[in-house]
């Protein structure tokens, strides 16, 4: 029900972003056309026929939703109507950069700046306002489910004020039922009715459609009067959801799935958005395939270079670790003496990096112009073949040696549950000026809150660190 609500939900706000931006582009034209040109400098030129403008509604229509869903706005459902209006400001604004951009790089001279500027302008008015439309329906639209919160004190007040607060979902709370260890009020506006063996009675008087039950944490010796109440009410034909957080866990989201007849429940400490990795994914080959082209004769430059003022091959392959550690052919412009690895143990005692990482400024097995590539992280341009193979990303942890690898902590392999990148997060936080467990909290931080848009803002915050050489050794 929660899951099919989210989906109408979904739908419906697609719908309406669509409306309120068409709407918001023709009012923008409607009003341009209307002010006359010689009383505003700025609004002078005549107004080319709305006709022209169709294609830059057609492109409007196609990055819009795709900017909105990047962003979460649809989602799994827990916003509050201030944080969303938040996230559609910030939609609208990278959505309009966006076609601004199009539009510079197309020399599209016929779009008036002002319609523009009063679209977007309009467009976020527009889109706030029919999604508060939308929820003011939905909330109105229809009797809501009366569900009864069963479980430990502080998840049946959590889960009755998440409840509470979005009665978009069609549930309201009838009352509060304990898991028998604890008495008294559990939120200020649900009395306490009973306890887990009352359920079935309180069902009845309280006329719900619904339980949820939230165990208290860590509490599995409730497992089994668990799994009788649910027999019993599943046997009346009452809808019962559980929540998981009796199963202890750190990180790791939750979903289920079926395996043929066994229903699975998923631990996954990693970004499991099938979507948004293919989305990823299209966007890295795409990209890639764009910077070798653009970036050929550097490319050629950089080896020729290499071949002047070193003996040796041009590349510097290594194996590497990749996604939940498979090994494959890590690709750099060298920058050491063919003979570095054999050298490494001896300047050991230099090593800056604490754990199996190694770094060393000012390293002497580093060639004049290799030294130049590193600063200026031009070394990294080969990946973009490891990137177009699929063995990297443009962002993610940097893939690590095996040797590193094989010194991890079994809390330091979840790094390896996301595809290493040519950029990350800790790249941006100081590169090389971090310990090596700052480094690792640094990926994990990245992939407990990994998305679309966190790939982008990173991405972005690389180009400066590169221009400056901050870290780079």
């Amino acid at each position: 029900m929660i899951a099919a609500r989210a989906r109408l939900l979904n739908g419906t706000y697609v719908v309406s972003d669509l409306l309120a931006t068409t709407l918001a582009l023709g009012l923008a034209y409607t009003l341009r056309g209307v002010v006359p040109g010689d009383s505003m400098p700025f609004l002078s030129g005549s107004l080319p026929p709305f006709a022209w403008y169709l294609p830059v509604l057609a492109l409007v229509l196609l990055l819009w939703p795709l900017v909105f869903y990047t962003l979460g706005l649809y989602g799994r459902h827990g916003r509050t109507l201030d944080s969303e209006t938040s996230v559609v400001l910030t939609g609208i604004v990278v959505a309009g950069l966006l076609l601004i951009a199009v539009i510079f790089t197309a020399r599209l001279s016929f779009i008036s700046r002002p319609v523009v500027v009063a679209f977007l302008l309009f467009d976020f008015v527009f889109v706030v306002g029919l999604r508060r439309l939308v929820r003011a329906l939905l909330v109105q639209g229809g009797t809501p489910r009366r569900v009864l919160v069963a479980g430990g004190r502080d998840q049946v007040r959590a889960a009755a004020a998440l409840v509470d607060g979005h009665r978009d979902w069609g549930l309201e709370v009838g009352g509060i039922v304990t898991d028998g260890r604890w008495q008294g009020e559990a939120a200020e506006r649900h009395p306490v009715l009973g306890s887990y063996r009352d359920l079935l009675r309180l069902v009845q008087e309280q006329h719900a459609a619904e339980v949820l039950i939230a165990p208290a944490t860590g509490q599995l010796d409730d497992l089994q009067t668990i799994d009788d109440v649910i027999g019993q009410l599943e046997a009346q034909g009452t809808v019962v959801r559980l929540a998981m957080n009796f199963l202890p866990r750190s990180v790791s989201q939750l979903s289920f799935d079926q395996l043929g007849d066994f229903p699975l429940l998923t631990f996954s400490a990693a970004p499991s958005n099938e979507v948004q990795l293919a989305v990823r994914r299209v966007a890295d080959v795409l990209i890639a395939i764009f910077l070798l082209g653009l970036l050929s004769p550097v490319l050629l430059g950089i080896a020729i270079g290499i071949g002047f003022t070193s003996p040796g091959p041009v590349l510097f392959r290594q194996a590497r670790c990749g996604l939940h550690g498979r090994r494959f052919t890590f690709l750099k412009f060298r920058t050491m003496r063919t003979d570095a690895e054999r050298l490494k143990p001896l300047l050991q005692a230099f090593n800056e990096m604490d754990g199996p990482a190694f770094k060393m400024t000012n390293d002497p097995r580093v060639f004049p112009f290799g030294g130049f590539l590193r600063r200026t992280s031009l070394d990294e341009l080969p990946q973009l073949w490891n990137i177009l193979r699929g063995d990297m990303s443009f962002v993610g942890p940097r893939p690590s040696v095996v040797e590193e690898v094989n010194q991890y902590e079994p809390w330091q392999r979840r790094r390896l549950s996301m595809k290493p990148g040519l950029t990350c997060l800790w790249q941006v936080s100081g590169r090389n000026e971090l310990t090596f467990e700052e480094w690792m909290r640094l990926d994990l931080e990245y992939i407990d809150n990994w998305s679309l848009w966190l790939d982008v803002k990173i991405a972005f915050k690389t180009v400066p660190a590169v221009l400056v050489g901050r870290g780079a050794r």
